[in-house]
């Protein structure tokens, strides 16, 4: 997947940098994406320059087309959980703002993988060898870190990343908040060994398509399958989601009692900062329904 978070930040910008930026720094990401991704896919894929010049103007039009399209649905996402946030979070507003972030995280790797696919469909075989050689660096890599005396160490980082991010969020937490947090995640499945495995394995899927010289339509199907539709997600990983969102759940609802009013504060402002970036950052401003199956 992180072929495709280098090449196109409508996935990456949203999954990664949202979640750890501030709003002045989303929009400066935002307004230059184009020569981010230009560069880091140059850098990445080694292309040539009339690779480029074909891509660019495919990239240009992903990028006016997320602007008015999706653009309006983030806005909207982040109006309704600064709202849920300030009348005060049930199970009910967790489950329906986690349903639209699904939605929206299906809607922004789909249109990711439709402008990467005839990036990808342009490589040459000898590129297609240096992309190998590059995913099975990052394996090893992956690997080493998958080791089952690795899994203490990794349940620690995790806790840690968890609470990076909610600094960010609610501002600095207390040992409460803190030691809730590392209770929460303890109960978070380790499937980093089962995740590196998987990925690993649709890489390979990946660069038999590409040596097989498949078109940009045959692609563009499989990375759809793969990182939207989840089709040949293994039952280990598939298992795992219930328990992961129900943590999160649980932290959410347990959290919130615990936050201060400053730190309440601090949450609305994040959200509401973050609504307002994404509505001037579109052409023509609006908020795009964003509905819950379940009742909030």
């Amino acid at each position: 997947m992180r072929i495709l978070g280098s090449l196109i930040v409508l996935a990456w910008l949203i999954v990664s940098s949202l979640l750890t930026t501030g709003c002045s720094s989303v929009q400066l990401a935002y307004n230059s994406a184009d020569f981010f991704i230009e560069r880091y896919a140059d850098d990445y894929l080694g292309l040539e320059n009339p690779q480029m010049q074909q891509w660019s103007p495919l990239l240009e039009t992903a990028l006016k087309r997320h602007r008015t399209e999706e653009l309006p649905y983030l806005a909207s996402f982040f109006a309704q959980a600064a709202q849920a946030v300030g009348a005060g979070l049930t199970e009910a507003k967790v489950d329906c703002l986690l349903d639209q972030f699904e939605t929206l995280y299906r809607r922004h790797f789909r249109l990711a993988s439709i402008t990467a696919a005839p990036l990808l469909a342009s490589l040459t075989p000898a590129q297609v060898d240096a992309l190998a050689k590059t995913f099975a660096e990052e394996h090893e890599e992956d690997a080493a870190k998958a080791t089952v005396e690795a899994a203490a160490r990794r349940a620690r980082k995790r806790a840690e990343r968890y609470v990076d991010n909610l600094r960010w969020w609610i501002g600095d937490l207390s040992s409460e908040q803190r030691g809730l947090v590392r209770e929460i995640t303890r109960r978070i499945p380790d499937t980093a060994p089962a995740w590196y495995a998987y990925r690993q394995s649709q890489r390979e899927a990946l660069l038999a398509l590409l040596r097989e010289g498949a078109s940009a339509a045959a692609i563009e199907q499989f990375l759809i399958s793969w990182l939207v539709e989840f089709t040949d997600l293994p039952p280990t990983l598939n298992d795992a989601q219930p328990a992961l969102r129900q943590a999160f759940t649980d932290l959410l609802l347990r959290l919130q009692p615990t936050l201060s009013k400053s730190q309440q504060e601090h949450f609305i402002g994040r959200l509401e900062g973050l609504q307002r970036d994404f509505m001037r950052l579109q052409p023509n401003p609006r908020l795009a329904p964003l509905l819950c199956s379940r009742p909030g």
